[in-house]
């Protein structure tokens, strides 16, 4: 993961021009998702970055994308991207950035009373790999491990357990997995009095969300604490909005710029759970008869505490009040006053569901194209891929398949209508994954492992050719 970082800090800490710089982010958050959630995998290349590389590289990436976040000329399409990326970087905290960070596992790797061939593993899926290149791989071999050392309470000793309990913990805050109850009461000690008490009553709200059982009886009940809850979470995130204000300073400590991202991931992560409130809120009022409308007035709400034109959010927001404070009345002047308020009314939700579909209009025009260019020119540059232009169509061949199987499925699905025709030159059951895959697709698949055939074929890249699918069995035109 260091090396992927790296170049991501030297895409985006810079002089980018504002033109390439949209692009830029789009495709940093893309890249880190992927690398978050396992679908690039990390391997070691021979060097030797221990994990505090990451951290101070993450801390670079971060006091840049803070630095844009605040500028005037910032798009909101920026704003949404950077929020993207927030989320993937992995943490700087001290004990991080320290010159040798995460020695806990080499501790537990050289255990006295565990199993040799124990230590054995840990060292080398491990302890290795994590010192070597970090990754988000390493987490999940860390749960595998502990899953497998606590499956029989009295095979290891409690020190033992203990200690690699902390090691997954410690790496979990690493790769910033923590959730958002952690996640906030990791900046209690930041806050003041006042944002004190709206954290508290924002937790206290969840708690009690969360423990609360689902039943009939109960529905009153949760359609009341989801609007409570609802609304401490909008107070909260107003306080730490608020407080992310002013842009960082080029003198500020390293701890001020770690406690402003745990800030950013706890608003970040407050937006995220809001939306999770306003499903189960409209669920529940589905079940009673159904309010679409406070479910849009509450997103229009967030949407701006999240930069996306908030001055508009903040207008519906006054509307709302405006017609609230009104109130209804019998007449107004010769109209019916239930129907002009009706009326007034209808026209603020408008207003509010124009505005969120330009939200998600404006995510669809941003990643999905930038995720099937991605996707394109990673794997038909890989040196497993090699490929022939048909016209306006591909046909590639993949001189192997090793390894992770789902992988190579990007190399059939990810052109979309452009790939015609995949030659795998390995043998591989035609009923395989990606055999039913590019099925699926509607591409041509065959498999090849004649060698004197295949030589003739990789004369034939970069050419355009014609292509004629034969076998022992009868070829569907596909």
């Amino acid at each position: 993961m260091g090396t992927s970082l790296e170049v991501m800090c030297e895409l985006l800490v810079g002089n980018l021009e504002s033109g390439d710089r949209l692009e830029a982010l789009i495709f940093s958050a893309i890249y880190l998702k992927w690398i978050n959630t396992g679908q690039i995998p990390c391997f070691e290349d021979g060097g030797h970055p221990r994990p505090n590389r990451h951290a101070e590289i993450s801390r670079l990436i971060f006091r840049e994308l803070e630095r844009i976040y605040c500028m005037k000329d910032t798009s909101l399409q920026e704003v949404l991207a950077i929020r993207k990326i927030h989320p993937c970087l992995p943490s700087f905290k001290a004990e991080f950035t320290a010159s040798v960070p995460l020695t806990r596992i080499r501790d537990v790797a050289h255990w006295g009373d565990i199993p040799h061939d124990l230590k054995l593993q840990i060292k080398h899926t491990i302890q290795n790999k994590l010192h070597r290149n970090a990754g988000p791989e390493d987490l999940v071999a860390t749960e595998a491990m502990l899953a497998r050392i606590t499956r029989n309470p009295e095979e290891y000793s409690e020190a033992f357990v203990e200690q690699f309990k902390i090691i997954h913990h410690e790496l979990k805050d690493f790769s910033m997995l923590r959730n958002l109850t952690e996640q906030l009461e990791s900046i209690k000690e930041s806050f003041d009095d006042r944002s004190l008490s709206a954290l508290t009553l924002f937790l206290e709200c969840k708690e009690r969300l969360d423990n609360l059982e689902e039943s009939k009886d109960a529905l009153d009940k949760s359609i009341d604490l989801l609007l409570k809850t609802a609304q401490s979470l909008n107070a909260l995130r107003e306080v730490i909005v608020k407080g992310l204000e002013s842009s960082l300073r080029n003198d500020v400590p390293d701890a001020a710029i770690a406690m402003r991202k745990k800030w950013r991931l706890c608003e970040i992560g407050l937006e995220d759970y809001s939306f999770l409130l306003l499903s189960r809120f409209l669920n529940a009022l589905e079940a009673v008869g159904g309010a679409q409308q406070l479910k849009e007035n509450a997103e229009s709400k967030n949407l701006g505490l999240s930069g996306w034109k908030p001055e508009e959010c903040t207008a519906i927001g006054n509307e709302l009040l405006a017609w609230k404070e009104k109130g209804l009345s019998e007449k107004e002047g010769s109209e019916d006053g239930k129907a002009v308020w009706a009326l007034r009314f209808k026209v603020t939700l408008d207003r509010s569901r124009r505005l969120t579909k330009e939200y998600s209009e404006a995510l669809l025009q941003m990643f999905p194209q930038k995720v099937e260019c991605y996707v394109i020119s990673q794997y038909m540059s890989s040196p497993t891929v090699d490929r022939w232009a048909v016209g306006e169509q591909i046909l590639c061949y993949l001189k192997g398949a090793p390894g992770d199987e789902d992988r190579c499925l990007w190399q059939v699905t990810a052109a979309g209508n452009n790939i015609k025709g995949v030659l795998l030159l390995q043998e591989l059951p035609h009923l395989s994954h990606l055999g039913v895959r590019a099925g699926q697709e509607k591409v041509i698949f065959v498999t090849c492992e004649d060698d004197d055939k295949i030589a003739d074929i990789q004369k034939l890249n970069g050419k355009c050719v014609r292509h004629n699918t034969t076998g022992n069995f009868p070829v569907k035109d596909l």
